[in-house]
């Protein structure tokens, strides 16, 4: 007999404090973050993992190590970066951590600690003030930070490969002031700038599609990463998945594939989860004699 798993319906919203908390931060943040591709994907298979994979596999708090870097670049407003001195407590509200005073500030500190040993970020101790983070270059080269799209037009008119080291993918402000980033996993978050690298340009409503050999190949991330992502993004409101024949036209067997929908629209409403109801199976109890 089957019945459905009624905790598998329960609806999420971020707090009323993250939101708040968003919100004032986007004083100071971009209308749409800049990120390269080259944070998400690696060029050549036989490269290290891109840096969004080295996150969210360096051990234990990855998904905070992740947003919290995101969210560093989106409040870079200037072309160079400009030094961030907010508390602990100021940037686990932000992600919606619990006891942001406490447990979720100790967290932000692991992440920062984390970030500027792998050469993300700059941390200067400040007396009596909260430490100063400046970002570095989103490779962890240890280089110093210039927004892609300043770099682009720089490096244009001396190079063709410019604009190809700098190409951009845009995490609109929405992201986080809907509440999206802390409703998220760090599969879903991965997954969500995947997806972005895939889209590029082009309009909503494209069919975007990876094989898992070149989501391995470019990405680096596994397969459960993957799944998990993606069943994230659809609880959110943020993707549609569908079947798909591959050779429609053919006189051959016809191949389908799972091809992705990306609806960047629906950030301007605020984030709920809702996950889809799953069933469970429920095994018959076995007959005794007594009965």
């Amino acid at each position: 007999m089957q019945a459905k798993d009624p905790s598998a319906q329960t609806k999420r919203s971020p707090s009323n404090e993250a939101l708040r908390a968003a919100e004032s931060a986007a004083r100071y943040g971009r209308n749409r973050a800049q990120l390269r591709y080259s944070f998400v994907q690696r060029a050549r298979p036989d490269d290290p993992p891109p840096p969004l994979t080295r996150m969210l596999r360096g051990g234990r708090g990855g998904q905070v190590r992740l947003k919290l870097y995101l969210s560093y670049l989106w409040m870079q407003k200037e072309d160079t970066a400009q030094g961030l001195t907010f508390t602990s407590r100021a940037w686990a509200t932000l992600l919606d951590l619990r006891d942001p005073a406490t447990a979720g500030a100790r967290r932000i500190s692991d992440a920062q600690a984390w970030l500027a040993e792998n050469r993300f970020i700059e941390v200067t101790s400040q007396m009596g003030r909260p430490n100063q983070i400046v970002v570095l270059n989103e490779n962890g080269t240890g280089e110093p930070y210039v927004a892609p799209g300043a770099a682009a037009r720089k490096e244009a008119a001396e190079s063709d490969l410019g604009a190809i080291l700098h190409r951009y993918i845009q995490i609109p402000r929405t992201f986080w002031t809907n509440g999206y980033l802390t409703m998220l996993s760090g599969a879903g978050v991965a997954m969500f700038l995947v997806l972005l690298c895939e889209r590029g340009p082009a309009s909503d409503g494209e069919a975007l599609w990876f094989s898992p050999k070149d989501a391995e190949r470019r990405f680096a991330l596994s397969e459960d990463t993957r799944s998990k992502g993606l069943r994230e993004l659809a609880d959110a409101g943020l993707v549609r998945t569908r079947r798909r024949p591959i050779n429609p036209t053919d006189f051959e067997v016809v191949h389908v594939r799972n091809v992705h929908y990306l609806d960047l629209e629906h950030l301007n409403e605020t984030a709920v989860m809702k996950p889809r109801p799953r069933r469970v199976v429920r095994v018959p109890k076995k007959r005794t004699a007594a009965d």
